[in-house]
């Protein structure tokens, strides 16, 4: 007994051991693109969720995207798109095989189009209290005149010159931006990759969506399952959240939930 108790003790030490990296390099294998909000940076609001993500061994990037600030929309959707595709070829080269697309407000949105029209493959999508709604009336009328504007200018064939235009934020914020007409009509034609109904359509991956909403006051409350939700491809992952929170915290508190669901992903792919 005092010879087995020993080699017991070290077999039981050197399977935790190798448990353990087995457990870490699963964990690694999954990566996440997280995509800021409207007028935001990966510094603001998604910050806190990005550090629980890395800290549970996940390889995160978080791309500064044309509607910050910043950027001030730069390039046109398709191109924000095109950044998000870098992202993704990127955490393939790190070791990424399960790749999850997240987004918090314009980012959901981008992670809901991406699904429809990105060539790089994806596992999953999640959308944190999804903003910009170019095809709602509520969106649409208070950016009529620009949007009318910008679809002149090309008309006209002065779609590659600048303008200010409105642009219109959760809460009825409202700012003038500098931008070109073609960019402009890329991000608010109502008809376009912007709306996320039409998006979700599109999707025809069996990709699981885990939509979250805000709460009461958040912009999409009101438009239920319907909206996005139940148009998505059938999986019998997708998941619908709501939280009691303001839509500049939801990506913090929805944090936990987000790594059950990420943890119920990997499972799923035998991990």
């Amino acid at each position: 007994m005092l010879l087995i108790q020993p080699i017991a003790v070290t077999v039981l030490i050197l399977f935790a051991f190798f448990a353990g990296d087995v457990h870490a390099a699963t964990e690694k294998k999954v990566g996440v693109v997280l995509l800021h909000g409207k007028w935001g940076n990966p510094s603001q609001h998604i910050n806190t969720l990005a550090t629980s993500l890395n800290e549970k061994g996940y390889i995160v990037t978080t791309p500064l995207m044309p509607w910050s600030k910043s950027r001030g929309y730069d390039i046109d959707y398709p191109a924000a798109l095109g950044i998000v595709e870098n992202n993704i070829r990127e955490l393939r080269k790190k070791g990424a095989t399960v790749i999850v697309l997240a987004g918090h407000s314009m980012g959901a949105n981008a992670s809901i189009a991406y699904a429809a029209y990105g060539h790089e493959k994806i596992d999953a999508v999640i959308a944190i209290a999804p903003g910009h709604t170019p095809d709602l009336y509520k969106y649409h009328i208070n950016i009529e005149s620009s949007l009318n504007k910008a679809t002149e200018m090309i008309k006209s064939g002065q779609g590659g010159e600048s303008e200010s235009f409105i642009d219109l934020n959760s809460g009825g914020r409202s700012v003038n931006i500098n931008m070109t007409a073609a960019v402009y009509s890329s991000y608010n034609n109502p008809d376009g990759m912007a709306s996320m109904p039409i998006s979700a359509t599109n999707v025809t991956q069996r990709v699981p969506l885990f939509w979250i909403l805000a709460g009461p006051e958040d912009v999409l409350y009101n438009s239920g399952k319907n909206y996005v939700f139940e148009k998505w491809p059938s999986n019998p992952l997708n998941t619908y959240l709501v939280l009691n929170v303001t839509h500049l915290s939801a990506p913090d508190n929805a944090k936990e939930e987000i790594l059950k669901w990420i943890n119920t992903l990997t499972l799923s792919f035998g991990n």
